[in-house]
């Protein structure tokens, strides 16, 4: 019995410190990175995600929607509740979404700050639909010691542009 139970112990270790075996059909690309390391992937690309000027972040974004660029636009969520795919579904309706917005305003709050930006979203593709009146509020952590750079860079909190998206808090 208790060399049924160590041959089983040495089994469950030498598993543990193998190589994970990708799943069939999965990339390099599709491995989920976490923390800093997805971080720089991302800023390696989009330096403007690690800005500390939420005007510039605000832009990225908005460019990113009116280019139908949801991929790109997700990246300012950084929250795997809204995703590129839920972008592209609630901008479904327009041909070219378009943002005319005002200098956002940035406020401080218990170590964070946070960026509100007003606007006003059109369709370029289809100036006979109506304008919608929105908001954008960002947040990023103040420069507090311990932060790690993905808390001091600006994510989106919210938008009610199209309809009232949120964070997951799980992002």
């Amino acid at each position: 019995m208790r060399a049924a139970l160590a041959f089983a112990a040495v089994l469950l270790l030498a598993a543990c410190e193998g190589p994970e075996e990708p799943a069939p059909g999965a990339s390099d690309t599709a491995a989920p990175v976490l923390g800093e390391q997805k971080l720089s992937l991302q800023t390696a690309d989009f330096p403007v995600l690690a800005s500390k000027d939420c005007v510039e972040v605000v832009q990225f974004y908005l460019e990113a929607i009116g280019g139908r660029e949801w991929d790109k636009a997700a990246l300012v969520w950084d929250d795997p509740v809204v995703d590129a795919a839920r972008l592209e579904a609630v901008f479904t309706g327009y041909e070219t979404p378009q943002v005319e917005w005002t200098e956002p305003s940035v406020e401080g709050a218990a170590g964070s700050l946070y960026c509100s930006a007003s606007g006003t979203l059109t369709d370029a593709g289809n100036p006979a639909r109506p304008p919608g009146e929105g908001q954008l509020v960002l947040r990023r952590v103040n420069d507090v010691p311990g932060a790690t750079p993905d808390q001091r860079r600006w994510t989106l909190q919210s938008s009610t542009f199209v309809e009232t998206l949120e964070r997951s808090k799980r992002g």
